[in-house]
């Protein structure tokens, strides 16, 4: 199967500074504190590290300040992860300087659910981002075998793999532009991981994991082949009462303008209508009808 090339997103603030582009996104959403998810985190990220080439994380975010990924580094991310703290933040890069870029974002929480009514939603993260070249380079095959690889590593509760446009919240009204309405099939996501998602589901995705309780009120697997009998859709049943449904051979970012109505990513929005995270809208932008409207777009 040839690749296809991408759409090239980006938007450029009033600045100069390029705070929207496409990218390769995997992101996991963990119900579990980071004592108990620790060794499978440092797995994932091993495996990830090993797994990008030719890309190379270079750089670590430590004590404040941007420091080279060396040997010696890497000890010291696996002593943050590894070690005796309750929680864990690590962050890493490669040396581009811009918002497509190769990053790491893991949030382990001491606690899930946090004590603090404000946070009460917040889960561990795990947020890998990958240049759309990757995608192009290394087709949607392998991708989606890297995808499966990390997810089985980890105790997620939902997660997603995609071709998106990653911003920064404040710049979402002006950047949805860029898909807004041509590509239906680019969601529209932070460029840092987003903790508050509690046992919602982040969207309709070409990769699309679900673990409990979503997975159990949808009625397990016997459920979704109910659901989603149709050619396109693949359903994978994963260790640890986990499923992945893939929509389709690789991302679509649905070009209306060629005529494509992405049905099965409309499929999948109804039964996960109930289950479906909606930012607040007073973090973007937009108004709150604008903000629904864009999220509820599958099922007009």
């Amino acid at each position: 199967m040839t690749t296809m090339r991408y759409p090239r997103l980006r938007y450029q603030s009033e600045r100069g500074w390029l705070v929207a582009s496409d990218a390769l996104l995997m992101c996991f959403y963990i119900r579990h504190p980071h004592k108990q998810i620790a060794p499978a985190v440092m797995r994932a990220l091993e495996l990830f590290r090993e797994r990008i080439h030719p890309y190379r994380i270079t750089r670590y975010v430590g004590d404040g300040q941007t420091e080279p990924l060396d040997d010696s580094a890497w000890e010291k991310i696996r002593q943050e992860i590894l070690g005796p703290n309750d929680a864990a933040l690590v962050q890493m890069e490669d040396d581009s300087r811009w918002t497509g870029k190769l990053f790491v974002d893991y949030r382990g929480l001491p606690v899930v659910p946090l004590p603090w009514k404000w946070r009460e939603d917040d889960v561990s993260v795990l947020y890998l981002r990958l240049p759309t070249e990757y995608l192009e380079a290394q087709g949607p095959e392998r991708v989606r075998a890297l995808a499966i690889d990390l997810a089985q590593e980890l105790p997620f509760s939902s997660g997603y793999t995609d071709f998106v446009l990653c911003e920064a919240s404040w710049t979402m009204g002006k950047a949805i532009d860029l898909v807004r309405p041509r590509y239906p099939g680019v969601e529209v996501a932070p460029s840092s991981a987003n903790l508050g998602m509690n046992t919602w589901v982040d969207g309709v995705h070409w990769m699309n994991f679900l673990g409990q309780p979503v997975l159990g009120q949808l009625g397990g697997m016997a459920g979704l082949r109910e659901h989603l009998a149709l050619p396109g859709i693949s359903l994978l049943e994963m260790s640890g009462d986990r499923v992945l449904i893939t929509l389709g051979e690789r991302p679509e970012p649905g070009d209306v303008e060629a005529g494509q109505t992405l049905p099965l990513h409309r499929a999948l929005a109804r039964i996960l209508e109930p289950h479906l995270h909606h930012r607040r809208a007073e973090r973007t932008c937009l108004s709150p009808e604008e903000l629904l409207r864009w999220e509820c777009r599958f099922l007009d």
